[in-house]
């Protein structure tokens, strides 16, 4: 077949041959195409991320004294309430009864207190007086009487009824006086009603003590964040109707891996953000590092101060904690993607003469998003990422991409 008896179908093949034979000689001689790094030198922040949870420090749970049924709960979970706002009612018709009649036993000992100084002083000392007129009545008519019998006028029995009228006399006054004597001021009769009324007031005072813890009020300020009871339930003295997150210092509590425990320390500034809310983060700083290793999990808790608390949070929120732990200016870096084997013997491919060359490499900060590498690069060199599939002396195209601020974690 000579070249002049060639079809238009048989020509496309061969055109497409050759662009193809010529596009596999291009390769070899050029190199595939990879994307490159830059090593760059930059300030870099190390931080560690966790997940957390919100915690307040005062959680209150608001119990009753007494064994009743609920008649008035006022308060939802969620609500903010104020230092002695009314909480929940009992049903307290049996104190209410018990603390009237209380109140009436007050009252008539109190009357009684006061009729004795008022009253009966001054019906004692007519008593008295009365007394005493009748007693020099029976000594006269006894000397007289004792004067006709010696001159033999009187009997004997004229005599005894004259000594016996002057002795019951006598008796009398003796009652009367001490009578007077006891209404008086300094007397017994003040003084045991004095007594008997401070009874009755303290029972007034229990009385309202008993009807009182009927009454339910929160012990400060904070939010409710339970709520265990309906109207009508009866509950047992001790048991918790309601929980109070109370109002005040509020921390976020995270268990972070055992090996970050070297970069810890009280009074780094951390970033919190909660999952319900992405796109919102306040700042926080960390408070404690408990000094104790969970072994099962090989964690270690921390627990952080939040300053000023976003409305939106609420104890038992999970958040996502990230700790400033150290800050290092102009140090080179590279995308921790880049990084092969960085658990034993890191190392990179590095682009050198249009080359992938595996170069071994001594890390300093590391993190997920860049790392610092502290020996085996040089600034401006690039690297490629850890994904990229290339037999090592490779030739390359490279396909550069510019730096990003990565943050280590």
């Amino acid at each position: 077949m000579s070249l002049w008896s060639i079809t238009p179908w048989q020509s496309l093949i061969i055109g497409v041959l050759l662009v193809i034979a010529v596009a596999i000689g291009g390769a070899k001689m050029w190199g595939k195409t990879v994307i490159g790094f830059p090593v760059e030198r930059r300030d870099l922040l190390q931080t560690v991320v966790t997940t957390g949870r919100v915690t307040a420090l005062a959680r209150v749970a608001v119990a009753s004294q007494l064994l009743g049924s609920i008649a008035e709960v006022h308060v939802e979970a969620g609500d903010r309430v104020r230092a002695g706002e009314l909480l929940v009612q009992l049903r307290d018709e049996e104190e209410r009864a018990v603390l009237d009649q209380a109140r009436a036993t007050e009252q008539e000992l109190s009357a009684r207190l006061k009729q004795i100084g008022t009253v009966d002083e001054p019906v004692n000392e007519q008593r008295l007086g009365e007394a005493e007129a009748a007693l020099r009545q029976t000594q006269n008519s006894y000397g007289r009487i004792q004067n006709l019998y010696d001159a033999g006028i009187s009997s004997r029995s004229e005599l005894d009824e004259a000594v016996r009228a002057r002795d019951v006399a006598t008796g009398t006054v003796e009652r009367e006086r001490l009578q007077l004597t006891s209404s008086r001021p300094a007397g017994s009769d003040i003084k045991l009603a004095q007594a008997r009324l401070n009874q009755a007031r303290a029972a007034v005072s229990a009385a309202r003590e008993q009807r009182a813890r009927t009454i339910i009020r929160a012990p400060g300020d904070g939010t409710v964040i339970a709520r265990n009871v309906e109207v009508g339930d009866v509950v047992q003295p001790g048991a918790v109707l309601l929980v109070l997150s109370r109002t005040g210092r509020t921390q976020i509590t995270a268990q972070i891996d055992e090996k970050n425990l070297g970069l810890l320390r009280v009074g780094q500034d951390a970033v919190v953000s909660a999952d319900a809310y992405p796109d919102k983060s306040f700042p926080a700083r960390l408070a404690t590092v408990v000094p104790a290793v969970d072994a099962q999990r090989g964690t270690v808790e921390v627990r952080c101060d939040v300053v000023d608390p976003p409305s939106y949070l609420v104890p038992d929120m999970t958040v996502s904690l990230e700790i400033e732990v150290a800050r290092h200016s102009k140090v080179l870096t590279i995308p921790s993607e880049s990084l092969r084997d960085a658990s034993t013997t890191p190392w990179v491919l590095v682009v050198r003469n249009g080359r992938a060359v595996r170069q071994p490499v001594v890390l300093g900060t590391r993190g997920s998003g860049s790392s610092e590498v502290t020996k085996g690069l040089a600034e401006g060199e690039m690297v490629l990422p850890g994904g990229t599939i290339l037999p090592v002396g490779s030739r390359i195209r490279l396909q550069h991409v510019a730096g990003e601020n990565n943050r280590a974690h």
